[in-house]
């Protein structure tokens, strides 16, 4: 059985896990390739004005997908992955506008995921939505309980790399993995920072300890779950002066992103770390971004000469 899946949003964050699962299904998994200017016109010319650049993104590959006859998609329906914290709605609504621009032209495997719920009815429904893959339901849910180890295995080796030490100025990327490993959204801004002689470590290269003990110095905890883990990193930065500048990478037009920023931003103004922040959208320019960056890191590196 050959399964697509969309090399966008959530994809960053749990490849390892949902590569397993393929594996362990015995089936074919087909990920879409790299993003590129045609996914991008695709995404845009099927998504409304209002909706963020990467869901616009997540539709271009989608479509993709459909020249690789694939025997369904792989868009899951999320709700929340902690207890009393949600992601960005639109996640919960993205196999619903999967299914509107594509009527039934592909089969979607859409598990819900609320982790508010039982470990039962999270059983359920996981067994009724992946009804199409070949796998008895027991052995399914063993499957899963592995497939999570294999990722929290697979963030403990990332977050080990913030202990290391750094060959140049080290410099936080902070932002959706969605923004910052999508070289073509980005504009390959981690490559640029290394061929610049600077050290980029992202979110993943935090240990959740280190994103709650930065998280805890809030007034009130966010109840978004990715835009908590942005500001607990930005924060334990801040507080243990563990970087030498903060690059935060948003979206145009999303919601989380406009409030984290402001948050950063106000706590960082007075603080010995520069900050940048830099908002991506369909109409970025590339030679502008990678002037930004490189007068980002001169400033870093003329801090020591002062």
């Amino acid at each position: 059985m050959r399964i697509g899946l969309p090399r966008a949003l959530l994809y960053y964050n749990y490849r390892p896990a949902l590569e397993y699962l393929a594996r362990e299904n015995a089936t074919e998994i087909i990920v879409s390739s790299a993003t590129n200017k045609l996914k991008l016109e695709q995404g845009l010319a099927l998504c409304d004005d209002e909706v963020c650049l990467p869901v616009k993104v997540m539709m271009g590959h989608v479509q993709s997908l459909l020249q690789e006859d694939v025997d369904a998609l792989f868009v899951p329906r999320i709700i929340s992955l902690e207890k009393k914290r949600y992601i960005c709605p639109k996640f919960l609504g993205l196999p619903d506008m999967v299914r509107a621009n594509l009527g039934a032209k592909v089969p979607l495997i859409s598990p819900v995921i609320n982790v508010s719920w039982s470990k039962l009815r999270q059983l359920r429904e996981g067994i009724k939505s992946l009804r199409p893959l070949p796998r008895q339901p027991l052995k399914l849910w063993g499957a899963l309980g592995r497939a999570a180890r294999v990722q929290e295995l697979h963030r403990r080796q990332l977050a080990a790399a913030l202990d290391l030490p750094s060959p140049g100025k080290r410099v936080a990327v902070l932002g959706h993995a969605y923004n910052i490993f999508d070289e073509y959204l980005n504009f390959g801004i981690l490559n640029k920072l290394s061929a610049l002689g600077a050290a980029p470590v992202t979110v993943e290269n935090f240990s959740r300890g280190q994103i709650n003990q930065g998280a805890s110095g809030l007034c009130k905890d966010l109840f978004w779950s990715y835009g908590r883990e942005v500001v607990g990193a930005a924060f334990y930065c801040l507080n243990f002066k563990a970087v030498d500048g903060v690059i935060l990478v948003a979206s145009f037009g999303c919601g989380p992103d406009s409030l984290i920023t402001e948050i950063i931003g106000r706590r960082f103004s007075n603080s010995s770390i520069p900050l940048m922040s830099i908002i991506l959208d369909e109409h970025s320019s590339g030679i502008g971004l990678a002037t930004r960056v490189e007068a980002f890191v001169d400033m870093l590196n003329w801090r020591d000469m002062a």
